[in-house]
């Protein structure tokens, strides 16, 4: 008889960032190898940047692709500009890392 684990039964909650009553982006809290590869990228980007107009603009596309996993949205770095202040990118940064760390970390 086979030994089956259901890998699904690791997967955590989703992480709801809300905006305003009508604006909430779900965001799965286990990223993809790629996706994570990605932020390391822009993270990388960030930190040797030479002004702080590409740091800023490392810091829009890492905010860009959290919220973009919520596939209901259209997420684009116009979008983020346009409706996200810089204090909110910072956290969005913040909070998406440490649930993610947080996950990982979990015993379930």
């Amino acid at each position: 008889m086979s030994n089956i684990i259901d890998l699904s039964l690791l997967t955590q909650e989703p992480l709801i960032l809300k905006f305003a009553e009508d604006n909430q982006f779900t965001i799965p809290p286990e990223p993809s190898v790629h996706l994570v590869n990605q932020l390391l990228d822009f993270e990388d980007k960030a930190l040797k940047a030479k002004t702080n107009k590409a740091q800023f603009g490392s810091f829009v596309k890492m905010v860009t692709l959290i919220l973009s996993q919520d596939e209901s949205k259209d997420v684009t770095e116009e979008f983020v500009e346009k409706n996200v202040s810089v204090s909110q990118m910072r956290r969005i940064v913040q909070i998406y890392q440490s649930k993610v760390v947080e996950n990982a970390e979990s015993k379930n």
